[in-house]
């Protein structure tokens, strides 16, 4: 009994691990005991940015507004963005 707890943590670590490393790369400390300091960085730096951008983009619609086709490629993508940080702030 004692050694089926070991397997099956293997077992998850084996089948899930590139999904945590993805996770964890979008700054999702996900199964982590201790954030390391360098971590933390990475886990602000992004997320600032990722906000920024978003912003960034909602501006670059207000300023462009009379050319349609720019507008669409912006909103677009500001639209995908927006729930991509959805997501994350609610995982977070």
């Amino acid at each position: 009994m004692y050694n089926e707890v070991p397997e099956v943590k293997r077992m998850s670590n084996s089948r899930f691990g590139s999904i945590i490393f993805l996770v964890r790369l979008a700054g999702i400390p996900f199964k982590m005991k201790k954030m390391s300091t360098l971590y933390a960085i990475y886990m602000i730096t992004a997320i600032s940015c990722t906000c920024t951008t978003v912003i960034g983009m909602f501006v670059d619609v207000y300023i462009h507004r009379d050319d349609l086709g720019h507008v669409m490629k912006n909103i677009r993508a500001s639209f995908t963005l927006t729930n991509d940080l959805w997501v994350l702030f609610y995982c977070r």
